[in-house]
């Protein structure tokens, strides 16, 4: 399969502002969901430029070269989406969403980015009316087959508009993904904005900006993900879009994200305290300063620097070192600490997704997490390193014979 094609941001993906200035510079890295089968390991993978530049008007922070949408998603491979955590997460927010909204005689809810309809089906089977919205045409047509209405597509204005004359206007819009995906978020926004009642409500999630600079989360970054939100700059294109954000809180899941609620302006739900909360507090950080991504730069040198000279001397004792976690930001994790299969020797996962694959480019073989005691590693490198105490507290006996996690992030470390 040929290379997705790549093309250099000409304007700000919220703004549209052209004064776009580079911060922050990435070590190149095939897209992150390319994991290989191993017939294919003789082909060749190309890796693409991996960037964030700064609007300047705007301070919205954004991935400088975006690589074709279709592309990406031709081939949704992420263990993300299978991991139990991660699918409780969502299912206790749909029922806070539910028990939010006005009780309507079936209420319509549009989930885009919808997935295989799972999420829906929790609504339809408390007595909403559900349509979906996805990309990927072959999860779309599994959605499809399992009774959830869904258009295959990225959503834009004009299946918007579908959806509104086919089946009226929606109770709520749920993105908790594909917001940050697409190319065009102001026609994402507008598109949300024509759906909705006007005492309707707008449920996303995005990328945590304050997450990546607060732990060096870089693995948060992938090319599939072309913006890296922070309240304010979120705050001026919703309303742009006739939205107005009306809460706003952090997540740990997905390498930190900024959940919200927005709702069309002039509706008669309150502003919450997080949203000046959290402005806040993005004002103490500087998400909005170039200087803020040069030092997240030195910082992650520092952090490559510290576990070269660790991994280092473990190799130099004999100790045998592999890694766990194959989600997609450990693509990116991987390239930017210099880890390859010539310092880990496999990476267990516990989503079958990737069993029996490689990774991206660097092609270090994914295992179960059986392998973990077959194998008998020293060093394990959790690349889901957000979730490294408790990934460690699975295999008490793996630790008792002497086996050691270790945590890359914010700053590495062996689990307790």
């Amino acid at each position: 399969m040929s290379a997705p094609a790549c093309a250099w941001r000409m304007g700000c993906g919220l703004c549209g502002d052209t004064h776009l200035t580079p911060v922050l510079e990435l070590v190149p890295t095939p897209p992150a969901n390319a994991f290989v089968a191993e017939r294919a390991l003789s082909e060749a993978q190309t890796c693409f430029p991996l960037e964030l530049v700064l609007c300047e008007g705007c301070r919205h922070v954004q991935l400088a070269h975006i690589l074709d949408r279709y592309r990406l998603l031709g081939d949704p491979l992420d263990a993300d989406a299978d991991r139990p955590e991660h699918q409780a997460h969502n299912i206790a927010w749909a029922r806070q969403l539910m028990e939010r909204c006005p009780a309507g005689e079936q209420p319509l809810v549009v989930d885009i980015g919808s997935n295989d309809g799972s999420l829906l089906k929790l609504f339809e089977d408390a007595g909403w009316r559900v349509q979906g919205v996805e990309p990927s045409v072959n999860v779309a047509g599994t959605a499809i087959g399992r009774g959830i209405q869904t258009y295959p597509g990225f959503f834009q204005p004009s299946i918007a508009a579908r959806i509104e004359d086919e089946r009226g206007q929606a109770q709520l819009v749920i993105a908790h993904a594909l917001m940050s995906q697409t190319d065009d978020p102001r026609g994402f926004l507008e598109g949300v904005r024509m759906l909705l009642r006007p005492d309707g409500l707008f449920s996303f999630e995005v990328p945590s900006l304050q997450a990546i600079v607060a732990d060096a989360g870089v693995d948060a970054i992938t090319h599939l993900t072309l913006d890296y939100h922070s309240v304010a700059p979120l705050g001026r294109a919703l309303s742009q879009s006739g939205l107005e954000l009306i809460a706003v809180s952090r997540t740990r899941l997905h390498g930190g994200r900024l959940r919200g609620l927005a709702r069309p302006l002039g509706g008669a739900a309150p502003v919450e305290a997080s949203v000046a909360a959290l402005l806040a507090d993005e004002r103490r950080l500087g998400l909005a300063e170039a200087e803020t991504y040069r030092t997240l730069a030195h910082r992650l040198a520092t952090i490559k620097n510290q576990l070269a000279v660790y991994l280092a001397s473990a190799k130099a004792a004999g100790l045998r070192v592999a890694a766990y976690g194959a989600q997609a930001g450990a693509t990116t994790l991987l390239y930017q600490l210099g880890l390859d299969a010539q310092v880990i020797t496999f990476i267990a996962e516990g989503s079958p997704l990737q069993a029996g694959r490689y990774t991206p480019g660097l092609h270090i073989p994914v295992v179960a997490p059986s392998e973990l005691d077959a194998r008998r590693p020293d060093v394990v490198i959790v690349l889901a390193w957000q979730d490294a105490q408790a990934i460690a507290e699975r295999y008490p006996e793996f630790q008792a014979g002497g086996g050691r996690f270790l945590c890359p992030l914010p700053v590495p470390a062996l689990c307790a």
